[in-house]
């Protein structure tokens, strides 16, 4: 599997399970478990929306931080932030690619932020790859199962 995405990438999961429901002010991962990009060169999140209920108002927004708990930091509130149309983006995909030199350089801590009104259940998943150049990455054992890797 030379250059496989398992071996260029480490998956990191932002929510639990694909039917995770979005609240307001919340970030996923959660605090505590704020994804850790130091040593790597680019983040790249992937956020899959579920169906998005029509009172609610979500935005997605990345953001930094200098501590797996710590609080988070806009990196770019008018470039990067997402605010979702719920007429049209039922299932849609929205993805960021950060570098990460370009984070301030004590806050080599990601997560995905939501905001807006999220009371009525909109759905989300989010997963998190991270990009370390030439060099092979260490999978956890269970993200993803070492019997899903395929090719």
């Amino acid at each position: 599997m030379n250059g496989s995405l398992s071996e260029r990438m480490k998956v990191v999961l932002g929510s639990a399970k694909p039917e995770t429901a979005m609240s307001g002010v919340a970030a996923y991962p959660a605090s505590g478990s704020y994804v850790d990009v130091s040593g790597y060169e680019y983040v790249h999140i992937i956020s899959h929306l579920g169906t998005l209920h029509a009172s609610d108002t979500p935005t997605l927004e990345p953001k930094c931080s200098d501590a797996n708990n710590g609080t988070l930091d806009s990196i770019s509130a008018s470039a990067l932030t997402h605010t979702c149309d719920v007429t049209n983006d039922d299932g849609d995909v929205v993805m960021w690619s950060i570098e990460v030199r370009k984070l301030p350089l004590d806050h080599h801590f990601v997560a995905l932020a939501t905001g807006g009104t999220l009371t009525n259940g909109s759905y989300i998943d989010v997963l998190f790859l991270l990009e370390n150049g030439g060099q092979p990455v260490t999978q956890p054992t269970t993200v993803p199962a070492s019997y899903n890797y395929l090719g």
